[in-house]
């Protein structure tokens, strides 16, 4: 998903630089972001390290979400990012000076390991034929200075390999910063609750654990913050320890929380009165108790009847091209295209078995302006498989008319909305399959993460022929709180009210209501099962809850308490369990 959505693609400093020493010493408390956009390349190449390679050629993706969102659907084993950096003086001087950086980033699925200028520099995990997954583990490596060019670009290059399931790099960043002078205080902190969300009747309690790794006496304090999704304070307390080398101390404690929501807990940690770098994570309390302030439009059944409408009134003239060199396994797959809404142009991937008879369907979407991807031709061998895009993105991307502004794209009116026209792309992707003489009509499935999540809700609110769905990660709800949690799309949108300031921030909010994932749910009857990641920061998991609380039909989720805006590999095998139970899927 995007962003699959990510944070804003730029290379600056993170950190504001903290007071310089009386010698005009560097500080150390400075940090670079290289971006979430990084070169991308499947396969195994060891010269893919070596900073002389040309990858000009390489696809684009992101390291926030795994590369089967990206393009890269069903692709198991390795793949190489890259990344050429030019470093700012300041922090170039302050590498200098601490004779090294740190690179750290929060995952990779499943093991990895780090180039720097061609320069081995270490691995997480371990690769065939001695794989070991190292999912789930922080990353962190040290490049010595004399692997770094202080008078030019650096290269990073990092080579992940994925046994299985998701793939990829999946981190919200990758920081790089002088080597840290600062004590190493070792701080782990975790609710008591099952997979991080509390029952309302259960303790709330939080458990919080210091060690001392190194070799001195280690005076550590932590200041424990905890706000709302939305930053609004509930507590506040401060821990004490003297450590000895080696030693650790626990606490316990009960916290009082403002009822049903998600929680952010912040550490500011000092040792020695050195501040450290901070520890933060989510949690959550009876998230289908969360109640979102109501905004639908009194006219919104009517707005979507008549677009409907509309799409109904446009021909599909659908095109279909069969694609041979996809095809050589148990399914065809083809090219097609076709008319929508406003006599726009959508199409998409689309694989048919080709054993003879009818066969069940599933319609996957994409995230915010991801790179399209073609269904492999033996994967799930009974299922019909469709994987659309919608207007100007996917196959549409490259040169699209919305100029990649999706988001605010005639947002000055609920007439000439982009995803106006996108959620009726939605429901023509339902007509063209169902148009098709293998498909069977009464074993639909709607999928996708992130916008591909919110789309799954919105077929599924203004089409009654989807059977099943799978949202994971759902973009596009509850706008309100949404601008209020997290920093992205609300940029976006104040970046438009900034061009345009003869429009109304409110006015804005009244339109966006026609399109809010929250308002369309209670349209669905579709048996549903959501993915949440407790941690994400992109499409944070109030904004999910706010539209899977008014589905009347049949409905589950699954929060994975580690994941920021990306989903675990069992999900793939969640939702598949609960594709079978509802479509009665495979049959023999």
């Amino acid at each position: 998903m995007k962003k699959n959505l990510q944070p804003l693609f730029y290379i600056g400093l993170l950190a504001v630089l903290v007071a310089m020493s009386s010698c005009n010493r560097p500080s150390a408390n400075i940090s670079l972001n290289p971006g979430t956009r990084w070169k991308f390349q499947t396969g195994n190449d060891p010269l893919w390290a070596n900073p002389h390679t040309d990858d000009s050629l390489w696809d684009t993706i992101s390291i926030t979400n795994c590369w089967e969102e990206q393009g890269y659907p069903g692709y198991d084993g390795y793949g190489w990012y890259r990344k050429t950096v030019t470093f700012p003086e300041i922090f170039l001087d302050a590498v200098t000076y601490y004779k090294g950086l740190e690179i750290s980033y929060q995952d990779a699925d499943d093991s990895d390991a780090l180039y720097f200028n061609g320069h081995y520099i270490g691995r997480t995990g371990n690769f065939p034929p001695n794989y070991k997954s190292a999912y789930g583990e922080k990353r962190a490596y040290v490049v010595p200075l004399e692997y770094i060019d202080t008078q030019g670009p650096n290269t990073i290059a990092i080579k992940v390999y994925d046994d299985g399931g998701d793939g990829g790099l999946i981190t919200p960043s990758i920081l790089l910063k002088p080597i840290s002078t600062l004590p190493k205080i070792i701080t782990k902190a975790e609710v008591t609750a099952e997979n991080g969300v509390f029952k309302e009747w259960e303790p709330h309690r939080i458990e919080l654990t210091v060690k001392n790794p190194e070799e001195s006496k280690r005076k550590v304090k932590v200041r424990m913050v905890i706000s709302t999704d939305d930053h609004r304070p509930v507590s506040e307390k401060t821990y004490r320890a003297a450590l000895r080398p080696g030693a650790g101390m626990t606490w316990g404690d009960n916290i009082k929380l403002q009822g049903p929501g998600f929680y952010r807990c912040s550490l500011l940690i000092t040792a020695n009165r050195q501040e450290l770098e901070p520890v933060a994570f989510n949690f959550g309390c009876e998230p289908e108790k969360i109640a979102s302030a109501c905004d639908a439009p009194e006219d919104l059944d009517v707005f979507w009847k008549e677009t409907r409408a509309l799409l109904d009134g446009v021909p599909m003239q659908p095109s279909i091209k069969l694609l041979p060199e996809h095809s050589r396994g148990q399914r065809n797959v083809y090219y097609v295209e076709m008319k929508s809404f406003g006599n726009e142009t959508m199409g998409g991937y689309y694989a048919v078995p080709k054993k003879p008879g009818k066969h069940p369907v599933l319609i996957t979407f994409m995230g915010y302006g991801s790179n399209p991807w073609i269904p492999h031709t033996d994967s799930d061998p009974h299922f019909i498989t469709f994987v659309v895009s919608v207007r100007g993105q996917g196959i549409y991307k490259e040169g699209n008319t919305y100029e990649s502004r999706w988001f605010t794209w005639g947002i000055e009116s609920k007439e000439t909305y982009y995803y106006r026209g996108a959620f009726m792309d939605l429901v023509r992707a339902v007509d063209f399959v169902c148009s098709r003489p293998q498909a069977d009509t009464s074993r639909i499935c709607a999928e996708g993460a992130s916008q591909g999540g919110a789309f799954t809700l919105a077929v599924c609110a203004l089409d009654d022929r989807i059977k099943v769905a799978a949202p994971a990660i759902p973009f596009l709800s509850d706008y309100p709180s949404y601008f209020q949690i997290a920093a992205w799309p609300a940029s976006e949108m104040e970046a438009y009210l900034q061009a345009y300031p003869q429009i109304n921030k409110e006015e804005i909010f009244r339109i966006l209501a026609y399109f809010d994932i929250k308002n369309l749910a209670g349209h669905i009857k579709t048996p549903t099962i959501m993915a949440v990641g407790l941690q994400d920061e992109v499409c944070p998991p109030r904004t999910n809850f706010a539209g899977y609380n008014n589905i009347s039909a049949p409905k589950d989720y699954r929060v994975y308490k580690d994941n920021a805006h990306s989903t675990p590999p069992e999900w793939q095998e969640v939702r598949m369990e609960f594709f079978k139970t509802h479509l009665n899927y495979p049959q023999p």
